[in-house]
């Protein structure tokens, strides 16, 4: 899929689907390179549980609890191990960026951050040459 492929039907999407769309890509690049730990398997079902509406707050409590909840702290020490140090930092950011697409937006107004983060992680899934999932909303034919 090319960057105008993704960038038009991301434009439109609202938060939620946001969201939707960047566990996907946090789990294709998991599954591509080989990333498998319940620490991962609970940030995804997190982010793919993010709610239409209300319970934001708890939401996102409840996200800060996780092993790997994409805010800076420590991973689990089985989960770094099985992490190759050149993909460290790719890895970080792409957790740390779906984690922010939930919450960047949760105490202010609405702004393109979100967006914003979903292009920096489709960026890092095209470096690492891992194919992009459809965008929500668009099923492949």
């Amino acid at each position: 899929m090319t960057v105008p492929d993704t960038d038009q039907p991301l434009a439109g999407c609202s938060l939620r689907q946001l969201q939707l769309y960047a566990a996907a890509c946090l789990a294709a690049y998991c599954e591509r390179k080989g990333i498998g730990h319940p620490s991962v398997d609970d940030l995804l079902k997190h982010l793919e549980g993010y709610p239409e509406k209300g319970s934001l707050l708890a939401w996102e409590r409840a996200g800060a609890l996780l092993a790997l909840n994409g805010r800076g702290d420590d991973w689990p020490q089985e989960l770094a191990a099985l992490i190759a140090p050149e993909e460290v930092e790719a890895f970080a950011c792409i957790v740390d960026s779906a984690v922010e697409v939930g919450i960047v937006e949760l105490y202010g107004d609405s702004t393109d951050l979100p967006l914003t983060f979903v292009r920096k992680i489709t960026s890092l899934l095209r470096r690492n040459a891992i194919e992009l999932p459809d965008p929500p909303g668009i099923t492949a034919i």
